[in-house]
């Protein structure tokens, strides 16, 4: 297991360097990370839920067009569409004379759930598509028959049957915020760190060592996460 040598290290350098680690930082660290995971899943996951049900519901071409067009931003590396949507912001602020426009998206937690929604938009929509082209539409129209609304027939047949791909796409969305660096550092607010921004800076202060507490708990994390949908992936086997 080539992980465990260099976790290993890390926790040595943790006891070693105490300093480095102190219950503050941590807390601070791990509200900022908590903020940025949940309100990005959560759109993510809303968007999908929108876009995929819109187009089974309305056949649609030009939603299917948007949808794959809009799958792209995966491929974008992630300092390009943080620089991108920088240099848009601040085109429209001043071609339209508004300068709060800016305020609003220039270093604030608004413009880090934009990028990081643009960049993985992909995983969520492409997990509740693979769940919803293993449901039978004809179970859309037996729920008609029964009586539900579409809005029903979502909470009460379509919910239930992609829990699993919901809790894959939750997973798989939070491990990639939680190590996202590029677009952290260059739209996070002033004083905003995570444990990606700050394992970051301290190791390009040469402070390697200091480096070890953020990076040991970012492996933490993504292990609860992986740990979390194994476990509800796994009941419904």
């Amino acid at each position: 297991m080539s992980f465990v040598f260099p976790v290993s290290q890390m926790i040595f350098w943790i006891f070693k360097f105490p300093e480095g680690l102190n219950f503050h930082l941590i807390s601070k660290l791990t509200f900022n990370t908590v903020i940025v995971v949940i309100f990005t899943t959560i759109i993510l996951i809303s968007l999908s839920f929108f876009t995929n049900y819109g187009m089974r519901i309305s056949k649609s071409k030009l939603l299917n067009s948007i949808t794959n067009f809009s799958v792209s931003g995966y491929a974008i590396p992630g300092i390009i569409l943080a620089v991108s949507l920088l240099s848009f912001v601040s085109f429209v602020s001043e071609f339209f004379k508004i300068e709060w426009f800016s305020n609003i998206f220039i270093g604030s937690i608004l413009s880090l759930v934009i990028a990081y929604s643009v960049r993985f938009y992909s995983l969520a929509v492409n997990g509740i598509r693979s769940g919803y082209d293993k449901l039978n539409t004809n179970l859309d129209d037996a729920s008609y028959l029964m009586g539900y609304s579409k809005f029903g027939t979502f909470l009460k047949v379509h919910l239930p049957f992609l829990r699993q791909n919901l809790v894959l796409i939750g997973m798989l969305v939070s491990i990639d915020i939680l190590k996202e660096l590029p677009i952290t550092l260059i739209l996070r607010p002033f004083n905003f760190d995570t444990f990606a921004t700050q394992a970051y800076i301290y190791a390009s202060q040469d402070m390697l060592e200091y480096a070890a507490g953020p990076s040991l708990f970012l492996i933490l994390f993504a292990s609860v996460f992986i740990l979390f949908s194994r476990k509800n992936i796994l009941k419904g086997f």
